[in-house]
């Protein structure tokens, strides 16, 4: 396999030739408690279903719909999660819970990301659940950037500490792969083989984020629960988490 082919796999990654059907999920905006003036550093969601597509234009009229329906009552969407399932195939679990493919759009229905590796158990250890990195253009985040982390019905502020890992440096891995296996087995080894030996999987779409003033604060998150500042953030609170990654820095560096 040549860079050229494994970069298409990774923008374009094969799938399964099984029905599926799209979920739409729509997260909103709670209100604030009683007296609380700002959102940050955290603020409450509710998210529920608010109906399926057979195709992923289906899904996303079902979207449009939902927003139209939210302008009537004055309801504030934070985003909208488009997750595709495969039909009558037994699926045993989900490592990040979307199944085939996961779409997010914000508040208004413009799309601003995708997965590219399905996360079905069945697919794992196959070319259909194989993360081969993200294209540079598709990042949304860079390292020390303030950006709000969704977690079930919560989202709350935290400082990117990196940035996605590319195309190329998963076809580096790769190839480091290879010449191991090579020295070890004094022959050359089949793609197959390389593969068999290492797999990165849909967990892998992820950046560190921390929430303290350390690399011990660090999570794993995976991108498409990452957004960006929603409201205004005020200096005070900009200032700390911008010095939780300074410190964070200056730590790693005296390791």
């Amino acid at each position: 396999m040549t860079f050229e082919e494994f970069r298409e796999m990774a923008f374009s990654p094969p799938c399964r030739d099984v029905d599926t059907i799209f979920q739409v999920i729509e997260y909103d905006v709670k209100d604030l408690p009683c007296r609380r003036r700002c959102y940050y550093p955290k603020f409450d969601v509710r998210h529920f279903c608010v109906g399926y597509g057979k195709t992923l234009t289906e899904a996303e009229n079902v979207m449009k719909e939902a927003i139209r329906d939210a302008g009537k009552y004055d309801t504030e969407i934070y985003c909208f999660h488009i997750k595709e399932f495969p039909i009558g195939e037994y699926m045993s679990f989900n490592w990040e819970g979307y199944g085939v493919s996961w779409r997010l759009y914000n508040s208004t229905g413009i799309f601003l990301d995708r997965t590219y590796c399905s996360d079905l158990e069945l697919d794992h250890g196959t070319p259909y659940g194989q993360f081969r990195g993200r294209l540079e253009e598709s990042f949304r985040f860079k390292a020390g950037d303030i950006v709000e982390v969704l977690d079930g019905d919560e989202v709350r502020l935290a400082v990117a500490t990196g940035s996605p890992l590319t195309v190329e440096w998963y076809w580096e891995l790769r190839e480091r792969i290879r010449k191991r296996l090579e020295e070890e087995h004094q022959r050359e080894v089949t793609d197959e083989e390389l593969e068999k030996a290492y797999i990165p999987d849909s967990s892998d779409d992820q950046i560190p984020v921390i929430d303290g003033p350390s690399y011990a604060t660090h999570e794993h998150v995976h991108i498409l629960n990452i957004m960006p500042l929603r409201y205004p953030i005020s200096k005070k609170l900009r200032e700390k988490y911008e010095g939780y990654y300074k410190a964070m820095l200056k730590e790693e560096s005296e390791k």
